[in-house]
C-alpha cells in the first residue's frame, strides 16, 4: 500500500465513476482500476461494488475511507512541518523607517509566511543619524544615507520608483471621472497638508513642487501624522501630495477620494532598503536581505 493508491482511492470514494476519476487524477483507466484492484487484494476485501459501468462504494469501503483521510491528513500535516522547518528561520528583523512603513508591509508578509516565529520591530524613525541597533532602513534616498562614515558600513539595494498624486477629496472639489491628471498651477489657490521636515532624508515634495510651478502653497495644517492628514482630506477641508505607495491606505481610510497625477512635471523618487554589510549580519537579518532583494525584483502578481 502506498500514498498514492489511498489518493486514488478516496478521489474514486467521491467520484463513484471510473472514467472520470481517473480523467481527474491525468491516467488512464486501466491504471486506476489496477491500483484499486491492488489496494483491495492487499486488504483482503472488497471496497466497492461494481455493477456492469457503475461503481459503488460500499460499507467496508466507507469505514476504511474514514481511516484513509485521516492518515492522508496527518501526512499532509507532517509535509507541512517539515517544509516550515525548512524556511522556519529564528531570529529578529529590526527596520527604521524614514519613509512610510506600509511600502514594506507586504514583502514583511509573505516573508513571515515562510517564517512565522520571525519577531519584526518596525520604528517609524525621525533620527538622522543611522541608529547602529537597526538591521535595515527603509529611505526614500540613499546617497545622503550613505555619506560620510556610513558608506563602508551599509548597502542599499532599490526597491521600486514611483509618481506622487494629488490627493482630493470630492466634499473638497468634484471632478469628471474622465480627468486623471492636474496641473501644479491648476492648484495654486488650494489649501495643502504638508508633512514638516522630519529628518535630512525626507523632504516633503509638496513646497518644491508648488515653487517650481511659481508660487508658494498655502498650508492648512503640518503633520506627521498620516491618519491625521487623510481624515483631513477626506473631510474637504484640504488636498495633499502623497507617493503612489500611500494611496492603498489612504483609500481604505476614504474609499471615495480622488487621486491625480501630476502634468508635466517629474515627481518621480525611488524608495531603498538599506543593510548592513554582509559581515555584520545575524543569519536572519542576511536571509531577510537576500529575500527582499528577489521579492522586489520579481513581485508577486
Amino acid at each position: 500500500m502506498d500514498i498514492k493508491q489511498l489518493h486514488y482511492f478516496l478521489l474514486l470514494c467521491q467520484q463513484e465513476h471510473i472514467s472520470g476519476t481517473a480523467d481527474l487524477l491525468g491516467i488512464s483507466q486501466p491504471a486506476l482500476s489496477k491500483s484499486i484492484a491492488s489496494l483491495e487484494k492487499e486488504l483482503g476485501i472488497q471496497l466497492f461494488d461494481r455493477r456492469s459501468n457503475s461503481i459503488r462504494l460500499n460499507s467496508y469501503g466507507r469505514d476504511f475511507a474514514v481511516y484513509a483521510q485521516e492518515a492522508m491528513e496527518k501526512l499532509e500535516q507532517g509535509f507541512s512541518h517539515l517544509r516550515q522547518t525548512r524556511y522556519d528561520t529564528l531570529g529578529e528583523i529590526r527596520i527604521a523607517c524614514h519613509a512610510f512603513a506600509d511600502c514594506i508591509t507586504g514583502c514583511l508578509l509573505a516573508y513571515t509566511e515562510l517564517n512565522p516565529r520571525i519577531k519584526i520591530t518596525i520604528s517609524q524613525s525621525q533620527d538622522e543619524q543611522l541608529a547602529e541597533k537597526e538591521d535595515f532602513v527603509l529611505a526614500p534616498q540613499s546617497d545622503t544615507l550613505l555619506a560620510g562614515t556610513h558608506q563602508n558600513t551599509w548597502i542599499s539595494f532599490p526597491l521600486f520608483t514611483e509618481q506622487h498624486c494629488v490627493l482630493i477629496s470630492p466634499r473638497y472639489r468634484e471632478y469628471p471621472a474622465e480627468v486623471t491628471d492636474l496641473s501644479m498651477e491648476e492648484l495654486r489657490d488650494d489649501l495643502f497638508i504638508e508633512m514638516p521636515l522630519v529628518s535630512l532624508f525626507y523632504r516633503d515634495i509638496t513646497h518644491r513642487l508648488c515653487h517650481a510651478a511659481g508660487f508658494s502653497p498655502k498650508i492648512f495644517c503640518s503633520t506627521e501624522d498620516f491618519l491625521t492628514k487623510i481624515t483631513l482630506v477626506d473631510a474637504g477641508r484640504a488636498i495633499c501630495i502623497l507617493p503612489e505607495s500611500n494611496l492603498r491606505i489612504a483609500r481604505k481610510l476614504s474609499p471615495d477620494i480622488r487621486t491625480f497625477f501630476i502634468k508635466e512635471m517629474d515627481t518621480s523618487r525611488s524608495l531603498y532598503l538599506l543593510a548592513r554589510q554582509e559581515a555584520l549580519k545575524t543569519e536572519v537579518v542576511a536571509d531577510f536581505w537576500e529575500f527582499a532583494k528577489d521579492y522586489y525584483t520579481h513581485p508577486p502578481a
